[in-house]
């Protein structure tokens, strides 16, 4: 192995300074207790590209000009900042599970250690300036807030019009409550960001309040990308503006709050969910949006269906009698799944209802209902009340109470001739039998109603403006083969381009898991098996996994397999 050879000596060697200079330097240093290259620097005696190089040279790693670098949101969703702040480092490329990551001194064996722990990936050091990274790292994420307005600025022809859902909630009271010089401000942040998320496409608003301040953060396509830091100032009118928008109550600040509210813009509607949560340093808020009336255009074969799967799910919500499960996590596409569902089997000669805890998106067609807390008129009352309205079809919205999947189970069971369709949280198609077991509900019920689970995630389809084909691992295109025939597999990665803001994704795709259980999983779920024997009884059943349908699509260049190892 090669000797290391210190930097001040490598500097005499290349007749870069003089004996003297280093010694300077060297008693410069232990004034200060800074680094010998940071010294250098500020001796003027070096510059930042030669620091880059000697430490490169020195260090036997390789030296980056973080200039020719674009760090994308992506690279900075996998270090939390905090760790890039504190110890200088900063993702320059993510390749499969290597991430590089420039830093001062690529020798620090415990940091390596800690990233790799912290990210899940290899980590490739390569070697930069201090300054350097202190630099880019300020540009990054230090945007001035007197700028936030610049920042903000939106198309200048796009209009926004709020739509206030309960009908005594009146401007007035906005006035009430903005009574200081913030109130235009405010005004404007909000409207601002409201519409910086329609032009966008974000699905979600994170406002994440600071010691210092506030941070808004948008997410796009699944991932989360800071929007704006506005003046501190604003941040708790900000919440209250938002809060009376939504009709939560602006005085509890120290409980939960959830409520809603309908913008226009450009001749479209968006229904924005509200909710509030108290944490350390105040109100956290994360506004959730929609199209109160895009699942009407929803349509299955759009939603990212393998051929085989889609035909089969078709013949499933086809039948005249059963319960068909969609379960996932949040944000995995669920609702979107069933009213595309909805759309694809409702005919004039069909009574279908849909009961959700709160009915925004509209159908054609199709009766639709909510429940009444006021009123005294409960979700799981409305759900007992259902099994006599003599429905072909009934989709029920979330299943979260025992009570409620008791009452769907029993619209399904009570009746012959009724399909019944639900959703479950749940982040593995079978645990979600798992679940409601653990909830009290009797296996026999599920083992007698459970016709089919579709199980889903939502993974970002590839930018295909972008997109470049190369050779899998020898074990991975092994893998593609067997599922696709394909002689010769490929995978896909997209370089990231203007259309897709160089990230290389836009928009998102959905993988699907459709289990129809057999008499040995309906025997297993009776019995109430251990999740080992449930698990491995369902792997008997042919169907195809989550990893094998996100093979597929990455063979097909509709995905990426880094994207799909990320979802499963």
């Amino acid at each position: 192995m090669r000797n290391k050879q210190k930097i001040g000596e490598l500097l005499i060697d290349l007749n870069i300074i003089s004996r003297e200079d280093l010694d300077r330097a060297i008693q410069e240093q232990k004034r200060t207790g800074q680094r010998l290259g940071a010294v250098l620097l500020k001796l003027n005696l070096l510059s930042e590209e030669d620091l880059e190089y000697l430490l490169s040279r020195q260090l036997n790693v390789p030296a980056i000009n973080l200039e020719h670098f674009a760090i994308t949101g992506e690279l900075l969703n996998i270090i939390p900042e905090k760790i890039i702040r504190k110890h200088l480092v900063l993702p320059v490329q993510l390749e499969g599970k290597t991430l590089t990551v420039a830093m001062a001194n690529p020798k620090d064996l415990i940091l390596l250690d800690d990233l790799a722990y912290v990210t899940g990936y290899k980590i490739a050091p390569v070697v930069t300036g201090i300054s350097a990274l202190q630099n880019k790292i300020s540009e990054i994420f230090e945007k001035p807030s007197a700028g936030w307005e610049k920042t903000l600025e939106t198309d200048s022809t796009a209009d926004l019009e709020i739509i206030k859902v309960e009908k005594d909630v009146k401007e007035e009271d906005l006035e009430k409550v903005f009574q200081s010089a913030e109130e235009a401000p405010v005004i404007k942040l909000v409207n601002a960001v409201i519409l910086a998320s329609l032009e966008q496409g974000a699905t979600h608003v994170h406002v994440e309040p600071r010691e210092d301040g506030f941070e808004i953060y948008l997410r796009i396509d699944g991932k989360l990308k800071l929007l704006v830091k506005p003046p501190p100032v604003l941040r708790q009118n900000f919440i209250n503006r938002m809060k009376i928008l939504s009709s939560i109550d602006i005085l509890k600040r120290f409980v939960p709050g959830e409520g809603y509210f309908r913008a226009k813009s450009k001749n479209m509607y968006f229904d924005i969910d509200v909710a509030t949560i108290p944490s350390l340093h105040g109100e956290r808020m994360v506004m959730t949006f929609q199209q109160p009336f895009s699942k009407e255009r929803l349509r299955l074969d759009n939603l990212g269906f393998a051929p085989d799967t889609l035909e089969r799910f078709k013949a499933l919500i086809g039948q005249q009698r059963g319960f068909l499960l969609v379960t996932g996590p949040p944000d995995s596409g669920k609702s979107s799944t069933l009213y595309a569902a909805l759309n694809h089997i409702k005919s004039p000669d069909k009574a279908i209802f849909t009961y959700e805890r709160t009915v925004k998106n509209r159908l054609a067609g199709i009766n639709q209902g909510q429940p009444n807390e006021k009123a005294g008129y409960t979700y799981e009352m409305g759900l007992q009340s259902l099994i006599k309205q003599d429905m072909d079809v009934l989709m029920v919205g979330e299943l979260m109470t025992r009570d409620a999947i008791m009452s769907t189970l029993n619209a399904s069971l009570s009746n012959s001739k009724t399909l019944v369709m639900g959703r479950i949280l749940s982040n593995d198609t079978i645990a979600s039998i798992l679940l409601m077991v653990d909830m009290d509900v009797p296996p026999f019920m599920l083992y007698s109603a459970l016709t089919a689970m579709l199980g889903q995630r939502l993974v970002r389809r590839l930018c295909q403006k972008c997109i470049e084909d190369f050779d899998p691992p020898v074990e991975i295109a092994a893998e593609i083969r067997k599922l696709t025939g394909t002689a010769r597999p490929r995978l896909f990665r997209s370089r990231g381009c203007p259309a897709c803001g160089l990230t290389g994704y836009k928009d998102r795709i959905g993988l699907f898991e459709l289990i129809e259980p057999n008499d040995e999983l309906r025997d297993a779920i009776l019995t109430r098996a251990e999740p080992a024997v449930l698990k491995r009884v369902a792997e008997s059943i042919e169907y195809r996994s989550f990893r094998e349908d996100g093979l597929i699509k990455a063979a097909e260049g509709l995905t990426s397999y880094d994207e799909v190892l990320r979802l499963i």
